[in-house]
């Protein structure tokens, strides 16, 4: 039995043969190119899109920075000039030193000395200091703070009587006696706060009379 070899087709030629299979093996060259044109467009694409999120955010970052600049003096302005208004109808008691006055972060602080308000070891308002301190109340009617702030302190000499255990009851007391006195003076409660610091914030440094004396006092921040 004779076996015949596979036909090629009718009418090709081995050159055309040839011509066909380099076509084949070039085909996969087509794909590549296809392929790396997609990717470029993609990322192209990604780029455009990552451009157009940052000048997005440029754009509102410069806004929020805008902002203060334009309100930011409209707010603060009224205040400022309240606080300046309070300072100056505190200048006459600050003349007759019957007070002492600072400018701080938190406010106009007035300083009242203790020792015009009350005995040693005792939270009664003395009638002589009445005097300053209805001046005083009529000053912080007129300056209109948001919010006051009064604040007992004591010297750091201990106390331990039947009454007042210790400088935070005896100067917690004497903020609450001034806080009812400014309350009967026309001053609404709810702008009004009272608090004890003992001796922990002094004036002076030292334990000498001198310096415990001045350590006694009550402050009054009048904040905006």
């Amino acid at each position: 039995m004779e076996f015949s070899s596979i036909s090629k087709p009718p009418g090709t030629s081995p050159r055309d043969q040839e011509h066909e299979d380099e076509a084949r093996s070039e085909r996969w060259l087509l794909s590549y190119a296809d392929l790396v044109t997609t990717l470029m467009v993609f990322f192209l694409a990604m780029y455009i899109l990552q451009l157009a999120k940052t000048k997005e955010s440029e754009m509102k970052a410069a806004a929020a920075q805008a902002v203060p600049v334009a309100v930011a003096p409209s707010v603060a302005q009224p205040d400022l000039a309240r606080r300046a208004r309070l300072v100056a109808l505190l200048a006459p008691l600050v003349d007759r030193r019957e007070v002492t006055v600072k400018e701080t972060p938190q406010g106009i602080e007035i300083a009242i000395n203790a020792r015009v308000l009350f005995n040693s070891g005792e939270a009664r308002l003395l009638p002589d200091g009445l005097d300053d301190l209805t001046r005083v109340a009529e000053v912080l009617k007129k300056g209109s703070p948001r919010s006051i702030l009064v604040e007992g302190h004591t010297d750091s000499a201990p106390i331990a009587t039947a009454q007042y255990a210790s400088n935070w009851e005896l100067s917690a007391a004497r903020a609450g006696a001034v806080v009812r006195f400014l309350v009967e003076r026309g001053i609404e409660p709810g702008r009004l706060a009272a608090i004890g610091r003992a001796d922990n914030d002094p004036l002076a440094l030292g334990d000498d009379a001198v310096a415990r004396a001045a350590n006694r006092r009550v402050t009054i921040v009048a904040q905006y």
